[in-house]
């Protein structure tokens, strides 16, 4: 698959609050390319500088055109350095990189999504018929829900959930599933889960589906320091023996494959 390193102007710099920006870069070799579920490794240094040495894994929002978006939250250096750049600031953007998602069209899909884990499951929503998704979206607080109302134009039915109640359904986004799982089954449809966010989360989605017998696709996040399989920093343990590698395996893995009790 062909990969990208080049130099891309910045469009725009979204700033959502709670710490949640949307970029957009003009980057029409990448954002053709793209598929739902793969990412970039972003650096807001110039070349000369090795200040931050590291580039930043990014999952792509969605492509559109010759644009693409990031949706992130500044954590760290890094972030906070891409935060401060401009309209017509030029960033290094390498991708698209890894794995993206097995997408059918062909049956209901259920898309289930914690905190920033969003994030890649918008460009995945945005590639599917309407008819017969559903998507589920959780986070601590309706402040962390970032975007979520752009879902709705791309799902059959939107439900969300916050830890502290203050939007949707008061508890965990795994909740939610459980609850729906059993009421898709009755129907006599096999659903197609597909999961990202923090880990415990994703770790519960897929014990849910493993236990009902639902396929479920994990989006899997790790810190890596070249996403291209180099480093081997974002090695997790594999379902039956052996190692995983988040950037070239995945970050899209069938949940199966995971190694779910010794991993994190």
């Amino acid at each position: 698959m062909k990969r990208l390193d080049i130099s891309a102007p910045v469009l725009s710099q979204q700033d959502l609050g709670h710490g949640i920006l949307l970029l957009a870069i003009l980057a029409p070799e990448i954002a053709k390319a793209a598929l739902p579920g793969q990412f970039c490794m972003l650096h807001a240094g110039s070349p000369e500088t090795t200040d931050p040495l590291l580039r930043r894994p990014f999952s792509i929002h969605y492509a559109d055109g010759d644009t693409i978006f990031f949706l992130y939250r500044v954590v760290g250096k890094g972030t906070r350095l891409i935060a401060a750049m401009r309209p017509g600031d030029v960033i290094r953007i390498l991708g698209p990189l890894g794995c993206g998602f097995s997408i059918s069209a062909e049956t209901k899909n259920i898309l289930v999504g914690g905190g920033l884990g969003t994030a890649p499951l918008f460009f995945l929503a945005r590639s599917l018929p309407r008819e017969g998704t559903t998507i589920m979206l959780g986070a601590k607080t309706s402040g962390e829900l970032a975007r979520a109302d752009a879902f709705l134009p791309h799902a059959e039915k939107v439900f969300l959930s916050t830890d502290d109640g203050s939007l949707g359904q008061h508890g965990l986004v795994t909740e939610l599933l459980a609850g729906h799982i059993q009421r898709t089954l009755c129907t006599g449809f096999l659903p197609l889960v597909s999961a990202c966010g923090p880990w415990p989360m994703v770790r519960a989605v897929a014990h849910l589906c493993h236990i009902n017998g639902i396929p479920c696709q994990v989006s899997l996040e790790a810190r890596m320091a070249c996403g291209t399989g180099l480093c081997l920093g974002c090695a997790i343990p594999r379902s039956g023996g052996g190692y995983l590698h988040v950037c070239t395996d995945g970050p899209v893995l069938d949940a199966a494959l995971v190694d779910w009790e010794t991993s994190q």
